[in-house]
């Protein structure tokens, strides 16, 4: 099994073995005679669910477009409905009005650590190496009358090229450097003691994730599952109950060898991000670590942190840009302003999309739904075919909140009063995290636009509320909190800042009706049965899910196109369009964690027994039985 390099693929792929596993137990005619016998897997129809026809698919979001890339390579009609008035979902770039070249900042995603590149100008092996293939597809690149996609790709700074950037917290400041070290920012009157203070914050949160995080590149180095089998025995566990009643720290700390008391937890977590982070999946925080590449192994880790010029919504544009120019006839292949109502089966045969304003339903043969699972949520789905897990999957899984703040002011004053470049600064005071830009630093006219505040879970729950309400006085009341916090963090006056703001445009992704969240924020056990349910079609095989929810890759561009690339591949066996399945992964390659071969079931070589195949079947099984609404791992 090669998963090169690509936990999470082994992670997915794992989680969906052990589900058709007790599956498998729990259906008497799966167990009945031996799995060698082909006919024991519930059989999908040769010639698929009735005859191929359009494909409809619900959101341009880069998930949506990337489906629409992939179809149209292999020749399947198929239409957009997108609700809003633009491409590109949570890749959303906002350009200040009467601003220069680099004034502008992204509202969602922003930085992507992709894989280093072979001799040849190939992505490496990694956990974004999909949307690095992505960036250099040739229709993306080739032929056009505009610059190469690729060639938009700039360095995105992690950490500052020059001078440090600052850490506030409980009204002690400190300018990162490597000749001084940091104060205790007031432990010891947080209930922490000094012990833990020298042991460090960034050490002892390592010291909770890095086991399971090694274990889980061990497994692949060494093709064990010990890894695994740990990781699945605290999924139950959040980050902050792990650490309260099972973690034991290492001898090397030398902190006492016991659980952590909740202020110790506190403190760890005051300098984590925000505010409640620990309280999500113990699983998501681990695979979070590997997302972002704080685990040291030998065939994990080396990437390279970039950003596109001109903002992220540059990809998508890009993607929509091609789409729109295979268009034949008249109508557009992506439609805006179509807001989906109502997604009802139409017997066996197709799906009827309601769309608001329409009188008539659009029929299609297959839908693939891209759709943020809050979103997807608000659309009647009585109809649709949903099982009781896919029905609560939908309503219990979490997406997490997030804000941002951009200003723009009269000058790059960062830089030019601290030489700041790139990179971040934290704080415990209501905006959190600073983002400093890494675009145009080296232009005669840089960027003069900061993001003042990026906020997550509570802390953007909390800063939300003074965002969109219509109301000048908490606009500016949010223009004075934020202006103030960013003069306290660097040392300086409020009125300076206050000559220096131009304009301001704040985000808050709850709060925006069409996604109600910005990215998908598990809960302990939540991969083990929710994840499972929705990477499944409905129950006339003809409804199928997409997005970065729906993959092992939360928050992360990768996770909606692993997801969509699933969708198709879905769809392909559902419609019994075996000849183009060949085609499909020659052009847009294959993941471990769907195609490669099941241990259940022998099939001939047209229908394969993939992970995906088997997973359909077994699901397809327990829906006829009933098992699956009672299914429990």
């Amino acid at each position: 099994m090669v998963f090169q390099g690509d936990v999470f693929s082994y992670w997915g792929r794992n989680i969906i073995e052990d589900y058709d596993d007790v599956l498998l137990k729990n259906i008497p005619s799966l167990t009945a005679i031996p799995l060698e016998e082909t006919s024991q897997l519930p059989v999908l129809p040769k010639h698929g669910y009735g005859p191929p026809g359009a494909v409809g698919i619900l959101g341009a979001g880069v998930g949506g477009l990337y489906t629409a890339l992939i179809l149209n390579s292999l020749n399947i009609d198929y239409e957009i409905l997108e609700a809003s008035d633009r491409t590109g979902g949570r890749l959303l770039t906002y350009n200040f009005p009467n601003g220069g070249k680099y004034d502008y900042y992204d509202v969602g995603a922003m930085r992507f650590p992709l894989p280093k590149k072979d001799a040849q100008g190939n992505y490496k092996p990694g956990i974004m190496r999909r949307l690095g293939e992505l960036i250099n597809y040739s229709k993306l690149n080739e032929g056009l009358s505009k610059a190469p996609l690729s060639s938009k790709l700039i360095d995105y700074y992690f950490t500052s090229q020059r001078q440090g950037h600052f850490l506030y917290f409980n009204n002690q400041r400190y300018q990162v450097s490597q000749t001084s070290r940091p104060p205790d920012f007031r432990a010891q009157e947080m209930g922490v003691n000094s012990q833990y203070v020298v042991a460090g914050v960034e050490n002892i949160v390592e010291d909770v994730i890095q086991p399971f995080a090694k274990d889980l590149m061990k497994d692949l180095e060494q093709n064990v599952h010990s890894g695994w089998h740990n990781m699945m025995k605290h999924d139950a566990y959040s980050l902050r109950s792990f650490m309260s009643f099972k973690y034991i720290p290492s001898a090397s700390l030398q902190i006492p060898r016991t659980h952590l008391s909740t202020n110790v937890i506190n403190w760890c977590e005051t300098f984590y991000d925000s505010t409640g982070p620990f309280n999500r999946a113990l699983t998501e925080s681990v695979l979070d670590a590997l997302a972002f590449v704080s685990v040291e192994s030998q065939t994990f880790g080396e990437v390279e942190w970039k950003c596109f010029e001109g903002g992220s919504q540059v990809l998508t544009d890009y993607m929509a840009a091609y789409i729109t120019s295979t268009t034949i006839g008249t109508k557009p292949v992506i439609q805006f302003n179509k807001k989906v109502t109502s997604i009802i089966q139409s017997g066996d045969i197709a799906m009827n999309v309601y769309v608001r304003g329409e009188s008539s339903p659009r029929t299609y043969s297959h839908v693939i739904s891209t759709i943020p699972l809050p979103g997807l949520r608000m659309i009647e789905l009585g109809g649709a075919g949903l099982n009781v897990m896919q029905k609560n999957a939908l309503r219990k899984l979490q997406y997490g909140p997030s804000v941002k703040v951009g200003m723009r002011f009269q000058s790059a004053w960062w830089t030019e009063l601290f030489d700041i470049i790139g990179g971040q600064s934290s704080t415990d005071l209501p905006i959190r995290t600073i983002i400093y830009p890494s675009y145009g630093v080296e232009s005669s006219t840089p960027s003069t636009v900061l993001i003042a505040s990026y906020c997550l879970t509570n802390d953007a729950e909390r800063l939300g509320a003074l965002i969109n309400t219509s109301k000048i006085e908490y606009e500016e009341q949010l223009k004075e909190l934020v202006l103030r916090n960013l003069a306290e963090v660097h040392n300086m006056d409020y009125s300076f800042l206050l000559g220096q703001y131009v304009d301001m445009h704040a985000w808050d992704w709850s709060d925006e009706p069409l996604v109600m969240g910005a990215f998908a924020f598990f809960g302990p056990g939540d991969f083990q049965d929710l994840y499972t349910s929705l990477t499944v079609p409905n129950a006339n095989k003809r409804l199928h899910f997409a997005g970065e929810a729906i993959s092992t890759r939360h928050a992360w561009v990768v996770g909606a196109l692993d997801s969509a690339w699933r969708a198709v591949y879905e769809y392909l066996l559902a419609s019994g369009q075996h000849d183009k399945i060949q085609r499909f992964f020659e052009l847009w390659g294959r993941n471990e964690e769907w195609t490669g071969q099941s241990k259940h079931g022998k099939h001939d070589p047209a229908d394969p027994n993939t992970m995906l195949r088997v997973h359909m079947g077994f699901t397809y099984a327990s829906e006829l039985t009933g098992e699956q609404a009672v299914l429990s791992i």
